[in-house]
C-alpha cells in the first residue's frame, strides 16, 4: 500500500474513532443519570508494559453513588498510581440498567481522549491531501 493511501485510512480511522467517542459521551451526558459518588475504598491491579516487565501498583476508586433511591458500590474507570483519598467526591453518570458500568470522566478528560484521535486524524489526512509532508 502506498503511503497516501495509508495516510487516508489512518485520518479516517482516528478521525471516526474522535468523533465517534465524543458523540458517544455527549449522548451518555444527555441520557444517563447524573449521580455525586465519593470513594469509601480504592481497588488496587498490577500495571503491565514497564521497562524490563516492571509492574507498578494502578488504583481505582470504589465509588459509593445514589442509583434511582438505592445506595450503590462500583469500580471506577480511572486509575492513579496513589491511592484514591477516602471521601473525595466523584461525579459520574450511570447507566440506569446497570449501575455497575459510569462514566467517571470529566469533560477535560473527555475532550482530551477524543481531541487526541481528532487531532492525529486531522493529520494524517492533512497528509493524504498533501498540505504536510
Amino acid at each position: 500500500m502506498d503511503p497516501i493511501t495509508i495516510s487516508w485510512i489512518a485520518g479516517s480511522v482516528f478521525g471516526l474513532i474522535g468523533w465517534g467517542t465524543l458523540v458517544h459521551f455527549a449522548w451518555i451526558t444527555r441520557n444517563w443519570p447524573k449521580a455525586q459518588g465519593r470513594v469509601v475504598d480504592n481497588v488496587g491491579e498490577w500495571s503491565h508494559g514497564h521497562e524490563e516487565g516492571a509492574r507498578t501498583p494502578v488504583y481505582f476508586p470504589l465509588i459509593e453513588f445514589d442509583a434511582g433511591g438505592r445506595l450503590h458500590r462500583a469500580k471506577g474507570g480511572i486509575g492513579r498510581s496513589e491511592p484514591w483519598a477516602m471521601g473525595e467526591r466523584i461525579e459520574l453518570h450511570y447507566k440506569p440498567a446497570n449501575p455497575d458500568h459510569l462514566l467517571d470522566f470529566n469533560w477535560w478528560q473527555r475532550l482530551l481522549f477524543s481531541g487526541v484521535f481528532i487531532g492525529f486524524g486531522g493529520l494524517a489526512l492533512a497528509v493524504a491531501m498533501g498540505w504536510v509532508r
